[in-house]
């Protein structure tokens, strides 16, 4: 991968690939910007594309994060691993996001819901009662 790639992949917008506007923003020809992007997509650097939701207007105003700890122990006792743990938290619909971190919390998700009752349902009916989650801390975005 190089520089022209890098260019590429930081400019594609929403998951919808412009090639004439990223063409002109290269200053390269379509053709160039179409068969790199196939070769980037072949290569598996490209995996997939999304289209950008505005969770607000669709009516989940609020955003937080959610600040997981784990016991390790009951985790290895039932046969999982902070991975399985993690991909279960990301089937749940409404967590957006989730990473395995070094901080004080051992997992840390993003979570939308439409109001704070909806936020509660979802910590406690989709969260709290995975198996090896000891505690959380919820930090609520404003704005």
């Amino acid at each position: 991968m190089d520089e022209f790639d890098e260019e590429l992949i930081t400019n594609i917008d929403s998951g919808i690939v412009k090639y004439t506007s990223l063409a002109k923003k290269l200053n390269s020809p379509v053709s160039s910007v179409h068969f790199r992007i196939k070769k980037l997509e072949k290569e598996k650097i490209i995996k997939y594309y999304k289209g950008e939701i505005d969770w607000k207007k669709a009516g989940f105003s609020l955003s937080a994060f959610v600040l997981i700890n784990v016991d390790i122990n009951l985790l290895k006792s039932l046969n999982r691993t902070q991975d399985t743990l993690l991909k279960e938290l990301l089937s749940v619909i409404y967590v957006r996001e989730g990473f395995i971190t070094t901080s004080d919390a051992d997992i840390i998700i993003r979570v939308i819901a439409k109001d704070t009752t909806h936020f509660k349902e979802i910590l406690l009916d989709y969260i709290h009662s995975k198996a090896g989650i000891v505690n959380t801390k919820t930090m609520v975005v404003l704005g």
